[in-house]
This record gives structure tokens, C-alpha cells and sequence, in this order.
């Protein structure tokens, strides 16, 4: 892994459905490492990313892609009344539509770290990054959540393998967790949320094949912690520490 392509994400508001339901009311905090799969291939299109019978992923089988996730405005969580349908398709004269207390991301924005072991696609989606344009219309999470996004750089990597306490400035799988900073959370004042049941890899069926557990600040502070494997990238003057997975 060489460089990786740095965009950021936000909306008003953003619902990451809980992974054991079609429907859920409550949400995940950040996107979901499958969602960003459909981020990416609503921006670049085409016959290879095409959403029917989830060709999309036929690309992002396990091992070709790895994604950071950055946390970049504190998570503030909404609830708010919301009609769903019974049902696919046109609603009946006396199909009634079902008000539930749907949970949301309220002003939620990301910073994505991307990288893809097939090069055409990486420089497709940096290309259409840099243009501002997409295929399909990205949203976060619902289809009615509409999201905008902007092109930050293309950065090299450099994988860190220290064993010390580092700062973390995206969000940490359990998997890369070994250790925190006591002393610094404290005194960082840091509000640490670890969510369970993150889906990290999925099949053509939409069956999550991976998940993981993954620890995060709310109020979008690094995290002072000793992890397994790191990567330190460089940009806009300053550097970041970041788990890509």
C-alpha cells in the first residue's frame, strides 16, 4: 500500500441501519466500512459498480479495499418521527404508512481514507472526487439522507508497527486495540463510545462475513492509545494517524 485518497463526507443528517434488520430505528454513529462501499461506487458508476444484484461488491471482495474513518464534528444523535411504508411498491387506498421514532446522525461529517488494490477504480474515484460529480446521488445511510462531499488529497502512507502510546486520530477496531492512555483520556477529557456488531466485510448476498468492535471518541478528539498497527499519512501540512482496515 502506497497512497491513499482523503474525502470528507457530511449531510444534515445520516441513518446507518443496525446490521440484523431490514429496518431499524437506531442507527450506528459512523458509517458502516460496507455503506462506504456504496459511497464509493455511487460516485463512480458504471457497469462493474452497478447496484442490481449488488454487482458493486463483486469489487470489494475482502482484501482488495481498506478504509480509515475519521470523526470530524462531534456525533450528536436526533430522534425524529418518521413515516415508513408497509411496503414496496404503490400503497394501496387503505395501506397506512407506520410513524416510527427513527433515530439520526444529526450534521454528521466524515473523513474517509481510501485506498483499492485495482488501480482503474482508485483513479476513477479520485478523478470524479477532484470533478465534484457522481453517478448516483451519495447519500448517508437512507436514500432520502443526500450527502456532499469534497476531494482533500492523495497521500503516501508510511505503516507504523511501534508498540508505544500513539495518538489515534481515526477510529480504532478492537482487533488493533491493545492498550489505552489512562492519563490521557482524563486529562484529554475524552468521551470514548466503543459500538459492537460493526459490519466490515460483506458477500454478493449482502451477508456480513466479517465484523468487528470499534472504539471512537463523540466528541471527535484523537484517541492516546497502543495499537497493533497504525498508518502515518502526511497532508495539508499536517499528519494523522490512521487504522485502515
Amino acid at each position: 500500500m502506497d497512497k491513499v485518497i482523503v474525502f470528507d463526507i457530511w449531510g444534515n443528517y445520516a441513518h446507518f441501519k443496525k446490521i440484523y434488520s431490514t429496518t431499524s430505528a437506531l442507527t450506528y454513529p459512523i458509517p458502516l466500512k460496507t455503506s462506504i462501499y456504496g459511497y464509493v461506487s455511487s460516485i463512480i458508476g458504471g457497469s462493474d459498480l452497478d447496484k442490481n444484484d449488488n454487482k458493486y461488491l463483486e469489487s470489494f471482495k475482502e482484501g482488495l479495499c481498506k478504509i480509515g474513518i475519521q470523526i470530524m464534528s462531534p456525533l450528536i444523535m436526533q430522534r425524529i418521527n418518521t413515516n415508513l411504508r408497509p411496503k414496496f411498491g404503490s400503497l394501496g387506498w387503505n395501506d397506512n404508512r407506520k410513524p416510527t421514532m427513527m433515530e439520526y446522525v444529526y450534521n454528521p461529517k466524515y473523513r474517509i481514507y481510501f485506498y483499492h488494490s485495482n488501480n482503474e477504480l482508485y483513479n476513477k474515484l479520485k478523478i470524479n472526487l477532484e470533478e465534484h460529480k457522481s453517478f448516483y446521488t451519495p447519500v448517508l445511510g437512507l436514500a432520502y439522507l443526500i450527502s456532499n462531499f469534497e476531494y482533500i488529497d492523495e497521500c503516501e502512507v508510511i505503516e507504523k508497527n511501534k508498540n508505544e502510546l500513539t495518538l489515534i486520530n481515526s477510529v480504532i477496531p478492537k482487533s488493533f486495540f491493545l492498550d489505552f492512555d489512562i492519563d490521557s483520556t482524563f486529562d484529554d477529557e475524552n468521551e470514548i463510545v466503543e459500538i459492537n456488531q460493526y459490519a466490515v466485510e460483506m458477500d454478493n448476498e449482502r451477508n456480513v462475513t466479517k465484523r468487528d468492535d470499534i472504539l471512537f471518541d463523540r466528541k471527535a478528539k484523537p484517541i492516546k492509545a497502543k495499537v497493533i498497527k497504525y498508518y502515518e499519512i502526511n497532508y495539508n501540512g499536517k499528519q494523522s494517524n490512521i487504522i485502515l482496515f
